[in-house]
């Protein structure tokens, strides 16, 4: 049986194809996440975003390619290793006929390393009543719920799918800021969804963009936002080599890779960031 390792990634994704329907979802995924890592997963949708998580997570089989989560393949992951990783899906269901409190202590029974403090902590930061009952809770408040339920366990790997498109903006500001410096303090990765680029500008330490199943480009943020340029060049120039390009319009091109340096064609450099990114690849 293949056994995590200080060297290894914590997660491992290589030439991930999935289809449905005749369909493709994914095509050809490359994605590697070491400790402390936390990847924004950005794209509109219908991206492939959530089938990606959940071929990660073994709740989906991919068509073609091979996933090490933690080491292992996620079909062959043992509870234990499970219990390392947190997911938040996009829809939170469950523990209906319970309270907040006892709802996070049933859970928190199944995992022996549940920090109470951290969970009491971000119960406060939410704002989230002890005594509410769960079927009571606003769809934010449910969210909250399930956000505290799978990092209260501090996991390896954290993968969250659009895990703040229902909070208030001052909630979501507050857990953005907070989940860079956990995953930090844990030694963990995160893998997170989201189509709201000041999000990922605020926390990510990378970005992974999809585009109809294809990853198109997968760096570390701070270089990203150096590389990017909207250029435009001269009718017929063509773009030489070292320069990735993300999306063409007539003479206007969208480039990751850009070092500064002047081509023949080139009329002018315009820096990009992700906001105007994301519009760029989505007219």
């Amino acid at each position: 049986m293949e056994m995590q390792t200080a060297e290894q990634p914590l997660l491992r994704v290589s030439g991930l194809r999935k289809g449905f329907d005749g369909k493709v979802a994914l095509d050809g995924v490359d994605l590697v996440l070491e400790p402390g890592m936390v990847v924004g997963l950005l794209g509109k949708n219908g991206a492939g975003k959530t089938t990606l998580m959940r071929c990660i997570l073994g709740l989906l089989s991919p068509d073609w390619g091979e996933i090490s989560t933690l080491g292992q393949a996620p079909a062959a992951m043992s509870p234990a290793l499970k219990s390392r990783i947190g997911y938040v899906p996009q829809q939170h269901f469950g523990y209906e006929g319970f309270n907040v409190e006892r709802a996070l202590a049933l859970h928190a029974s199944f995992y022996p390393e549940w920090d109470k403090q951290l969970e009491q902590a971000w119960v406060t930061r939410f704002g989230l009543d002890p005594k509410a009952q769960v079927t009571k809770l606003s769809v934010g408040q449910r969210q909250s719920l399930a956000i505290i339920m799978a990092m209260a366990y501090r996991p390896q790997l954290l993968i969250l799918d659009e895990p703040v498109a229902s909070l208030d903006p001052s909630a979501r500001r507050r857990f953005m800021a907070d989940l860079f410096e956990l995953a930090l303090e844990s030694g963990s990765a995160v893998l997170f969804s989201s189509h709201i680029t000041s999000d990922l500008e605020r926390v990510a330490s990378h970005v992974a963009l999809l585009r109809d199943g294809k990853l198109l480009l997968m760096r570390d943020l701070d270089g990203l936002r150096e590389s990017l340029r909207l250029l435009t060049i001269k009718e017929g120039c063509s773009l030489p080599p070292g320069l990735t390009q993300l999306s063409r319009n007539g003479n206007r091109v969208l480039v990751e890779g850009f070092d500064g340096d002047a081509f023949a064609g080139l009329l002018h450099a315009e820096p990009v960031n992700l906001e105007q990114l994301f519009m760029e690849l989505h007219p």
